[in-house]
């Protein structure tokens, strides 16, 4: 964003609204992702979504940002049209990820599964910003959406090739039922799922969740940058050691919980207690990182901390989907996911104004660690870990 912000002199305010619409097209197919999965399959839902985001990648520089586009004076329009379009494409990515791990991993180790699958969520973010910075200062910034778009063909082709289109077996049968399973769904709609306090739950961690991520990942290098007055190389290589930590938390968080779980302790107080700790371990971090005068290292020390600590939710809210919805999980994660959605535009945005306004980052992060509070609370008086839709 930096580097395209210089060069069409965009304020942090327009920034931010940029930068949330890629998040309004992610919402969008939340809801869709989930549904289609549920009926047909996360394989088949998950490749077209591949297909649609890398060539919706290559719009931006081709279409979005041309000299015949700023003759008209439409430059900020078609450049939110392509964020939106790319949102689009990968908004449906996750409900799918979630309706495979529900139908092919048995329940003992969903979360181990769930770990393994933000680890590699996460890794994205790591050989972005590895790679971006040295792409950007050899081709220029045009280049990197045309070579992530480009990326996609591999992916798709291995994503065919690899995983499997119908669950067998016992994993099948524990994941609960497939074969049943899109029968069943049609039988649980959003209503149904609304009306659960369970449900609650899940949505106000997500919310609050994505609040956080989408800061994290979108105002990062900015803040590095602006902040703490690092070049834009060294404020991409510094964003990358808190997602190294939270790849690594991700699948740690798994692996304790299916841990606990398999020793004996009841799968609700897991939840409740990972997911607590992932939401208040962050708040002292950002009462450190509210400190206008912060140094560098302490800044990138309690950056990684924030993230790391984060990233234990996979194994809470996120496994929850499916203990309260193992049927479901592709539409209840669509329907959870378009909340936290909401919530990454909503703070990608204000985060955008503020700073603006202020120029300080410094009430962004003393609110979220107080929207960290309000989710801690609402999640250990409303989840539950027991199905609750048959």
């Amino acid at each position: 964003m930096l580097p395209i912000a210089q060069e069409l002199g965009w304020a942090a305010g327009t920034q931010g609204v940029v930068q949330s619409a890629f998040l309004w097209g992610y919402l969008a197919t939340q809801l869709l992702g989930g549904t289609l999965a549920d009926k047909y399959g996360g394989k088949l839902v998950m490749g077209a979504g591949i297909a649609w985001f890398s060539l919706a990648s290559a719009l931006l520089p081709a279409l979005a940002i041309t000299p015949w586009v700023a003759a008209a004076g439409l430059t900020l329009p078609a450049v939110l049209a392509a964020r939106f379009l790319v949102g689009f494409g990968e908004g449906v990515a996750l409900p799918a990820m979630n309706n495979l791990v529900s139908r092919h991993i048995p329940p003992a180790r969903k979360a181990t599964a769930l770990g393994n699958v933000f680890t590699g969520f996460h890794t994205g973010n790591l050989v972005g910003l590895l790679l971006s910075p040295l792409i950007l200062q050899r081709f220029g910034w045009r280049a990197l959406f045309y070579m992530f778009g480009l990326a996609g063909v591999p992916l798709l082709l291995m994503w065919a090739a690899v995983v499997p289109g119908q669950p067998s077996g016992a994993a099948a049968a524990a994941g609960g039922a497939a074969a049943g399973g899109a029968a069943a769904a049609s039988r649980v709609g959003v209503a149904a799922l609304l009306s659960n306090p369970a449900t609650w739950a899940i949505i106000v961690a997500n919310f609050v969740n994505h609040w956080g991520y989408f800061i994290y990942l979108n105002w990062m290098p900015t803040y590095f940058y602006k902040v703490l007055g690092m070049d834009l190389r060294a404020s991409s290589l510094m964003s990358f050691v808190p997602w190294v930590v939270m790849a690594l938390g991700s699948t740690c968080a798994g692996l304790l919980a299916d841990g606990l779980v398999r020793r004996g302790v009841p799968v609700r107080r897991v939840r409740r207690g990972i997911q607590t700790a992932a939401f208040l371990g962050p708040v002292a971090a950002l009462g450190v990182l509210s400190n206008p005068a912060i140094s560098p290292p302490v800044a990138l020390a309690s950056m990684t901390a924030a993230l790391g600590i984060t990233s234990l939710g996979q194994a809470g809210f996120v496994a929850n989907m499916s203990d309260i919805a193992p049927r479901h999980a592709g539409l209840l994660f669509g329907l959870c996911n378009t909340f936290g959605s909401f919530a990454g535009i909503l703070g990608v945005s204000v985060c955008g104004f503020v700073l603006e306004k202020t120029g300080s980052f410094t009430p962004i992060f003393q609110a979220t660690a107080a929207l960290y509070v309000v989710g801690t609370l609402v999640w250990n008086a409303l989840s539950r870990a027991e199905p609750q839709f048959a």
